[in-house]
């Protein structure tokens, strides 16, 4: 890799040492010849790293640790429409001396998605309510071809009511421990089941309702959803792969260039599965 006076630098911004993505974004700019470089900040406020964002003319950083912090969204020029909406700020963007957040969950986890099925006029059971289930829902609807319903599933029907409201193609509000009653063409876990939630939930008679199966959880590639999905004939989308669609969302909006699914998640399974290797 040649560094020179070209090369955009954008940062992982954490509260503690966190090396994820280094091992993902530098080879694969290496290989694609994007003239890029992915270093880790570390700080337990985000003052300091904005301001040497913004002092040191960084193209942008990925920011993990700062969601419950006050401080964090004001001391940015803004927020995209997305961040707003679901209250996380996943990465930042200097363009020009303005700093501006964004979420790239929901984006992302319909990206890898769209790679092995289409959503347009499909009924889709999403299980969740935080930030990649509200970012989801956002990017659903910003589709010219929305899903035929929506249904969400939740452990506590308050933190989904207003999702109803918000999203007409939401058909329904359910509590998770009706999940077992539910059909549709794509099942989605946005939750921790599977991953840091040990899964007892998902059954081969709940995959084999759904044509599709898509989970979030990128602790390890082969949850027990995957698996299951792979026993029954399903299509499947793993965490992976929307790491690799959070990955794409990132680059392609601080480096201003399309980036390849292929090639980015070639190293995002090279980079997760040493880290899955190391916590064994």
């Amino acid at each position: 890799m040649i560094i020179n006076t070209d090369t955009k630098v954008i940062g992982r911004f954490h509260t503690q040492p966190s090396g994820r993505g280094l091992n993902i974004y530098n080879p694969f700019f290496e290989e694609v010849g994007i003239n890029a470089l992915f270093i880790l900040f570390q700080n337990p406020t985000p003052r300091p790293l904005v301001d040497g964002l913004r002092s040191l003319n960084l193209a942008g950083a990925v920011t993990v640790g700062f969601e419950l912090d006050p401080e964090f969204p004001g001391l940015l020029d803004g927020l995209d429409p997305v961040s707003r909406y679901v209250k996380r700020v996943g990465f930042i963007k200097n363009q020009n001396g303005k700093v501006t957040g964004f979420y790239q969950g929901g984006k992302g986890i319909l990206r890898a998605i769209q790679k092995v099925t289409e959503v347009s006029n499909k009924n889709v059971v999403l299980v969740g309510s935080g930030n990649v289930a509200k970012g989801l829902l956002l990017a659903l609807n910003d589709l010219p071809e929305k899903p035929k319903s929506v249904q969400v599933f939740n452990r506590t029907l308050e933190n989904i009511k207003k999702l109803k409201t918000d999203f007409s193609f939401i058909s329904g509000v359910e509590t998770l421990d009706k999940l077992s009653t539910a059909t549709g063409d794509i099942l989605v876990n946005a939750t921790d089941i599977g991953g840091k939630v040990k899964d007892s939930f998902y059954t081969e008679s709940i995959v084999n309702k759904f044509e599709t199966v898509v989970d979030v959880t990128f602790e390890k590639e082969d949850t027990n959803l995957i698996n299951l999905g792979k026993k029954l004939g399903k299509k499947y989308s793993t965490g992976w792969d929307m790491f690799t669609g959070q990955g794409q969302v990132v680059l392609e909006t601080i480096l201003d260039q399309k980036i390849d699914w292929d090639i980015l998640r070639k190293y995002v399974v090279a980079g997760l599965s040493q880290v899955v290797t190391r916590n064994k």
